[in-house]
């Protein structure tokens, strides 16, 4: 069982460039992620890209973002799923404009 703080010390570690809380951080919000992504793609073509892609996706951009200092809002477990979330479904209608785009090219 996680503690408490568990999540507020991976995300101080992240914003650290922390491999290692990275992983932790997905092992923990990785499924919730999906989950989300795979409900708001319902519907939507996955023959390029789908919900592991988006997830994935977010998951790298948190990463980097915390890094270079992005997120100055990212402090606690709250704080975090708020972000994954947004960028979950800014993903997704990134997503599917660009799979709109494409079908009316072709």
């Amino acid at each position: 069982m996680l503690s408490q703080g568990s999540v507020t010390l991976w995300i101080d570690d992240l914003k650290d460039g922390d491999q290692q809380a990275a992983e932790m951080l997905w092992q923990r919000y990785g499924d919730q992620v999906l989950g989300l992504a795979r409900g708001k793609l319902n519907g939507a073509s996955r023959a390029v890209s789908d919900e592991e892609d988006v997830a994935q996706s977010v998951f790298t951009n948190l990463c980097q973002g915390a890094a270079a200092g992005q997120f100055s809002e990212l402090d606690n477990r709250e704080s975090l799923w708020r972000l994954l979330v947004t960028m979950t479904a800014r993903k997704v209608l990134n997503k599917r404009r660009h799979d709109g785009r494409q079908k009316r090219r072709n």
